[in-house]
């Protein structure tokens, strides 16, 4: 199935629940596709029940507040940023990466057909890399959801692809786990992968 039609059949809920997980996963990593569903959603707005009839039914909106409320207290001084938000910096053709809590902690969103070439991984940080979702081939290997990887400091990190796209959870700290003392935020244009 096309991008457009995925997207199309996304927003008008003509796929099966297993369907719509699997693109609501995809949606995370794949521009694109994010891209394509955003426009249907405003193209198939118009679809949508007039405020007459969407109003609820009494009682139901109780509820909704009981539940508002509840979401608040348990977020309440919680730092909480979605995926799509935030500020995704470019770098490379088809990678985006955005820091975290610290410029050691970032996420990494890879679009179908990403590539970074082999690289020195420097010498006093280890890169651990966490599929978040998607597929990440690394040396020929091919890794999936969930699976982890370390890179050790100082050794070749080899050549890294995805062919469906992923998104990445990469953490660079000092052999032995501890964080670098003096972590730096990643400047504008400086590598994501390997720094």
């Amino acid at each position: 199935m096309e991008i457009e039609d995925r997207a199309t059949a996304y927003v008008l809920g003509a796929l099966s629940p297993f369907e719509r997980d699997e693109v609501a996963r995809e949606r995370l990593y794949n521009t694109e596709l994010d891209e394509h569903i955003r426009l249907a959603e405003q193209l198939f707005a118009g679809f949508q029940p007039e405020e007459s009839e969407a109003r609820l039914p009494v009682g139901n909106w109780s509820r909704i507040e009981k539940a508002m409320a509840r979401e608040q207290m348990a977020l309440a001084g919680k730092h909480v940023q979605e995926c799509g938000d935030g500020d995704w910096q470019l770098h490379g053709p088809r990678i985006e990466f955005k820091p975290l809590w610290s410029g050691n902690a970032i996420l990494i969103r890879c679009n179908p057909g990403a590539v970074e070439e082999r690289h020195e991984q420097p010498a006093d940080l280890d890169e651990h890399i966490l599929v978040v979702a998607g597929d990440l081939d690394i040396g020929g290997r091919r890794f999936a959801t969930g699976d982890y990887v370390r890179v050790p400091a100082g050794t070749i990190h080899q050549r890294m692809e995805t062919h469906t796209g992923c998104l990445l959870f990469t953490e660079y700290l000092a052999p032995g786990g501890a964080m670098r003392s003096d972590p730096e935020p990643l400047a504008e244009g400086q590598r994501a992968f390997g720094r």
